[in-house]
Parts: C-alpha cells; structure tokens; sequence
C-alpha cells in the first residue's frame, strides 16, 4: 500500500485521487508523504527500489533496546542453569535453587527466550520403578495389530487384531486374534482366557477403550455396564489405567512386538481366523515353555505350581453376553433397540443412552446410572413398549386401568363411557373438576340415576356436569310426580324417547330464566 502511494505521489497525483483509488485517509497520505520526502523519492534524487524490497525501512522496535533487571540476572546464571539442566533437573527444581529474588513466571520467560525450556527433557532420565505383583494378582490385558488382511467379500483390508493378555507373576501369555474390539468380542476372548487358565484373578488391568469405559479419566473412569456384569459374575476387580499411561502395564506392552515375531514365519497367507488362531497358538505353547527374559523361569510352571492355587474358582454357569450399544432417546420419549422401540422418561428426549440387552430383559443406562428396565419384547407383531408411568397424564387417565376409569366403572358402564369420552376432549388437558364433579355424585344419588342420567347425557351429545346434574333433577321432579316413577338401568321399551329428554331440558332451562 505505501509503494502504491509513493508511485501515485510521483506522479503528481493529488490526495483526492490516491484517497479514492486506494479508499485511505488523508492521515496516511499525509504520513507516507513525509516519509517519502525524507527518503528523497519526491524530488527525484533517489528512485523508487524495485519490488519486493521494502519502500521504508522498518521501525526501530525500542522495546529490544530495553533490557530487564531480571533478565539481566538470569544471564548471569546461564551457565549455572545450563549445567543443571543438562544434569536432569527439571526447571521447577532449578527455579528453587537458583537463589535469584525473581518471579516464576519471570524464570520461564527467560528459559523460553534463550531456548532452554525443552533442554532438560532431553537429558532427564526416566526412573520407571519395577511393577511387582502377588500370585494370582493380574491379568494384564492390551491389543496390538497383527497383520492387514484382505476381504475378498468387501475388496476391502482388515486389520487383525492381537488381543494380548499376560500373568503378573508368571508371566504366562494368551493371545486371542479378534477383528474387532466391540464388547461381545472382547468379553468372550476375555472368557476364553480365563478358562485356559482355570481360574480367576483378582483384577484385570488394561487402558480405556469403549468396551471397557465409557468415558475415560485420570481419576475415576465411567465404567461400561456390560463390561461391570461381566466382572461382577466371574468376581474380579476392574481396573482402567489412565489415559496415556501405557508405562503401568508395561508386562503386556512389552509383549506385543514379540506376539509379532513369534507370527512372522506364518508368511503373508490368509486361510482363515481359525488357522491363524491355530498358529499363534502352536507358538505360543512352545513360548511359555522357554525360561522368561525377566524371571528366568517357565511360565507354565509358575503358572500351575505358583499362580494357579490363587486364583478363585470358575463360575459354575458361563455368562450370558449381552447385547450393548449407545442411541439417541427420540422425540416421541422412545429408544430404538434391535428395531423395537422401549419408552424413557421424558427428561432424556435427545439425550445419548447406553443399552444392554439379553434374552429376557432390556437394562438401560444414562452416564453410567440405571434408569430403565423393559422386558424384552418378542412378539413379532408389537414393536413398541410404553410404560403406563412414561405417558402423558392424558393417555394414562385413557388407559382402561386408569384411576378415573375404574372409579366410574363402579359407578355405572354408561358413567365410564360418559368419563372416557370427556378425557378425550381435552386434547392434552384434563378437566379434572368436570370428571370429579360427576365420580361424587355418588354422595347425593344412587348409582342406577347416575347411569341413566350419564347415559342419556351421551345420547343428547352433551357431555357436562351440568347435563348430567339436570337430568338427576328431572328425575327428581318426575319422581315427585310419579311416585312408582324408577330410573331404568338399561334400554327398553319402557324407556322414554331422548327427544323428551331434551324437550324437558329446554323448558327447564327457560324456568330458569
């Protein structure tokens, strides 16, 4: 923009020109002119330095001119900080003995100013300290890739998976090849382990994935409900490490280059999960044979001589895997689960769910909590489960259990068929008063009026309080009338046409008036 100006300048342009060419102020014009003055582009004794070299020379920053009391101290102490540094110490602990009056925040300035920040994780060694385990303490759990195998159904690579798990003591080591790390999968390799070693330990150590927690955390991780039965039937304690601390289960993470190694010779052939299962297998048997690296002893040895008489026994009934996965509460208060949809209280409309289904009964979970259990529905010809207590108050008073419903029904059938046709109006809203005003008329009348009057109120479609209580009154005038006069219960040739009915109402109605 400057370079432009000082061209247009040149060429005798003037400042309502420039300004509206370039859309500027006069203030910058102004500014740049000066400075175009004193580099002498004006008046023709210096000329115009091609592109890209700059028109101006950049402003003197002052501010690098100044230098701090502080920063002058710390450059004293280079070489001291360097040497410590250099040494392993970490810069808080440098910090603490450089014996200077400055702020932390000062000190660390200074570090990333000179570049030393980064210096000390270069020669910082890691003090990893050993993991010691009791028999029968662990099983350490990880999955590690294996191979990419090509599908020849999808045209398609997958990846083979090595599920690893290895003994705290022993050392002893099972692999079980798997496609996917989903909960059926993970829990019945898991299942399949502890029958190869007979027993239970008391924990199962591995990272965070979804199988194993819902949400991860350094602290206390949201742990999966299937994977928390799981634990709770074959009795043993869970363990998710935290996040990006692999370092703690170390025994197992040192084995998945060697789970690799130990399949190398197999060659890149694919027939098949069993025959490579069948493979590693082979392999490994010949593995936990051989004297540990570590222990120096057999693995199958410690396993049946130190670790097996540890371990608690096998449930006497295999668990049942369940069914799991997450889904969004619809907006109709309903969740979709193997294509049947079960009812939830409204307050999780749109919220993520987590399920788990099995052969008799749904259990579904909201952040790790139990909120609903539904029987599972195996009717082909229903697809949807509501519970009376999810319903809005309008569809449970319509339910033939309803309280309302079963009040009027004691009362008369034609009062129930008045009731459910008034709940039915509201249209979301239930005139209670209307509904109760009828249920206790009991108090003053008999049942027998009641129903006659409820039923002739249906039969004159009007469908009120008031209907029903000038009718009980007609009655009354009639029986004062008739002294023999009775309410029929029920239809008859006896029973007066409705249009009297209604002729009465009317000439009641103009009394009134």
């Amino acid at each position: 923009m400057d370079r432009k100006i000082v061209e247009y300048l040149v060429q005798g342009q003037s400042y309502r020109f420039i300004r509206e060419a370039l859309r500027i102020g006069n203030d910058r014009i102004s500014r740049v002119r000066a400075l175009a003055s004193e580099q002498g582009y004006l008046d023709g004794t210096r000329p115009i330095p091609p592109y890209p070299e700059a028109v101006f020379p950049d402003p003197v920053d002052r501010r690098s001119e100044k230098q701090s009391s502080t920063d002058t101290a710390l450059l004293e102490k280079r070489d001291w900080i360097l040497d410590r540094l250099q040494v392993g110490w970490r810069p808080i602990t440098v910090f603490e003995e450089i014996g200077i009056a400055v702020t932390k925040s000062s000190f660390y300035r200074f570090l990333h100013r000179h570049s030393l920040a980064r210096l000390g994780s270069h020669y910082r060694a890691r003090v990893i300290p050993e993991i010691v385990h009791e028999p029968g303490e662990v099983l350490q759990l990880d999955w590690g890739k294996l191979r990419d195998v090509w599908d020849e159904k999808t045209s398609k690579r997958k990846t083979l998976w090595a599920f690893t798990g290895v003994m705290g003591v022993s050392r002893y080591t099972m692999v079980r090849l798997v496609w996917t790390n989903d909960v059926p999968t993970t829990l019945a390799a898991i299942e399949s382990m502890l029958q190869e070693l007979g027993g239970v330990p008391k924990r199962i150590t591995s990272d965070n994935p979804k199988c194993f927690a819902l949400v991860a955390s350094d602290y206390e991780p949201l742990l999966n409900p299937a994977f928390e039965r799981f634990a709770s039937h074959y009795g043993f304690t869970i363990e998710c490490l935290p996040p990006r601390d692999p370092q703690k289960k170390g025994k197992v993470e040192r084995l998945m280059p060697y789970v690799r190694r130990l399949y190398e010779a197999h060659g890149m052939e694919w027939q098949g999960l069993d025959e490579s299962q069948s493979y590693i297998n082979k392999k490994l048997a010949i593995a936990n044979e051989r004297k540990h690296g570590t222990t120096m002893r057999r693995p199958i040895d410690d396993l049946l001589q130190v670790e097996a008489g540890f371990l608690k026994e096998l449930p006497a009934i295999a668990y049942e895997v369940e069914q799991c996965a997450e889904a969004k509460v619809r907006k109709d208060g309903h969740v979709r689960i193997a294509n049947k949809y079960y009812s939830l209280d409204e307050q999780f409309i749109g919220k993520e769910v987590f399920y788990l289904a099995n052969s008799k009964q749904i259990s579904i979970f909201f952040q790790g909590k139990l909120i609903e259990v539904h029987e599972k529905l195996i009717d082909p010809y229903r697809s949807k489960q509501t519970k009376a207590h999810h319903l809005k108050p309008w569809e449970q008073s319509m339910r033939e259990d309803s309280f309302y419903r079963k009040r009027a029904l004691r009362i008369g059938p034609d009062v129930e068929r008045l009731i459910t046709i008034i709940l039915s109006q509201g249209e979301g809203f239930i005139d209670t008063r209307k509904v109760w005003g009828i249920l206790s008329l009991d108090k003053k009348f008999n049942s027998t009026s009641i129903n006659t009057a409820c039923r002739d109120a249906i039969g004159l479609q009007s469908y009120s309080y008031r209907t029903v209580m000038s009718l009980l009154r007609l009655q009354m005038q009639q029986k004062e009338t008739d002294p023999n006069f009775k309410p029929q219960s029920g239809d008859n040739k006896f029973v007066r046409p409705l249009s009297v009915y209604g002729e009465q109402l009317e000439l009641l109605k103009k009394l009134k008036h």
